[in-house]
């Protein structure tokens, strides 16, 4: 199961993400029951019931508008749902062969639970701008796909999120002459120099939580592995492989370093964030659902005093490492077969992704866009420390070599304590490991390689 982000999530998207998470549904939900392909309705005039979670109420008002304005002869009729509530009424709706024209597919929650209800991207494509695939990354694509039972594409992908990221306060690193660490000896460095110039600073927060910590492990054998997750997630790969051992011992090695401090792992979520935007830390390890923190405006409209925010990817540990992050599609768009206008549906799914929508909705910095080559304006991004993060994430998102996944219960019991026991000393990084593969071995945990 993946999930956007955890603890701090609607809070720090107030007035962006949380619109989106408890605006009311308009409209019936409808019955149960057997959804049939509808006949197509060629009239000049269309009205298009359009269900969805994301983006927000307020953005997607916007963006119809402007579709409306230029498609004179098409209404789109917009239900919003909150997130948990969508992933039940969807379902019920498509089920019972209620007309939905165009679905937001919470691409890993949802789409293998609706898939046989909506129609393949392969029966509407031929609706689309020629050459629309390349027009997208392909990350995302291929991940929307790939996460069928079937294989097949059932969504068009409207952006992702990835993790860990680290995101900076960028007036307090010129304040106190601290560059944006590249390296585990740059962090290091730059965190004596934090904690020497301003005592009341921590200079690196983080959730201790143990969910965070696959995040973490996750991102640093990402550096040197970068397909290793997956291999193990889905594949034949082990929790004891040496890359997973070598991970465990630079995680720890950052706290030796004095990169991190072990306070740290005393940090429930949303403390690390409470810290960061109250100016009481100077660097802040998280997901790209933060990405809201680089918008001056954003900062403004939610009372947070930071006068300038960047980020970069977590600094390299490995001598042959590279920057990683994990990422996976977010939100999606599809057509269902209960639509009466799928031409028309299409064109505003193709606006919304690869068109002039993606213009008018990823400025929320909420996901990065799948379109390829979006940059956020100046009115969003006003600085260089968050132009260069924007890029700096989004480039990461695009090139992640694994999927953001986990399996829930295995990190709960196992991983997410086995990983915190290293870094609190009572087991060596191998026994760890040796002790993660043993119990995911066990059978307890049904996973993609058994």
């Amino acid at each position: 199961m993946r999930t956007m982000g955890r603890g701090r999530l609607v809070a720090l998207a107030a007035g962006v993400l949380a619109t989106a998470l408890t605006t009311s549904a308009c409209g019936n939900s409808g019955g149960v029951g057997g959804g049939k392909t509808a006949a197509q309705d060629t009239s000049a005039k269309v009205t298009l019931e359009y269900w969805t979670w994301f983006p927000a109420q307020a953005t997607l008002d916007k963006v119809i508008s402007a579709y409306e304005a230029k498609n004179p002869n098409v209404t789109i009729k917009l239900h919003e749902y909150s997130n948990a509530d969508y992933q039940k009424q969807l379902p019920l709706a498509l089920n019972g062969g209620q007309k939905v024209d165009i679905a937001g597919v919470q691409v890993s929650a949802m789409t293998n639970t609706v898939r046989t209800q909506l129609r393949p991207v392969s029966s509407w494509e031929s609706n689309l701008p020629s050459g629309w695939r390349s027009q997208l990354e392909a990350k995302p694509v291929q991940q929307t796909e790939q996460i069928a039972s079937d294989k097949t594409l059932y969504s068009i992908p409207m952006g992702s999120i990835g993790s860990a990221f680290m995101y900076y306060n960028a007036a307090m690193l010129t304040k106190y002459g601290v560059a944006v660490p590249k390296t585990a000896a740059d962090l290091a460095a730059a965190a004596a120099k934090i904690k020497a110039a301003a005592p009341g600073v921590t200079p690196v927060v983080f959730a201790g939580d143990p969910y965070w910590q696959e995040e973490t492990l996750f991102t640093l054998v990402g550096q040197t592995s970068p397909g290793l997750s997956d291999t193990i997630l889905h594949g034949n790969g082990k929790w004891n492989d040496p890359a997973i051992v070598q991970g465990l011992t630079e995680y720890k090695s950052l706290f030796a370093s004095g990169a991190f401090d072990k306070s740290v792992l005393s940090l429930k979520a949303p403390r690390p964030t409470d810290l960061f935007t109250a100016g009481k830390a100077a660097f802040y390890i998280d997901g790209s659902w933060n990405d809201s923190l680089l918008s001056a405006a954003y900062r403004t409209a939610n009372k947070i005093g930071l006068a300038d925010v960047g980020a970069t990817t977590v600094p390299v540990v490995a001598a042959n490492g590279q920057p990683a992050a994990r990422a996976f599609a977010e939100g999606g768009l599809a057509i269902p077969k209960s639509s009466t206008h799928v031409d028309a549906a299409a064109k505003f799914i193709a606006y919304m992704t690869v068109g002039a929508g993606v213009d008018l909705w990823a400025p929320d910095l909420v996901l990065s866009p799948a379109k390829k080559g979006y940059t956020p304006s100046s009115a969003v991004l006003n600085s260089p420390a968050a132009t260069a993060g924007y890029t700096a994430v989004s480039t990461a998102i695009n090139n992640a070599g694994s999927s953001r996944d986990s399996q829930q219960d295995f990190l709960t019991q196992v991983e997410g304590n086995s990983i915190l026991d290293v870094l609190n000393g009572t087991k060596t990084p191998q026994a760890a490991a040796d002790y993660m593969q043993s119990e995911w071995a066990s059978g307890r945990y049904p996973h993609g390689g058994k």
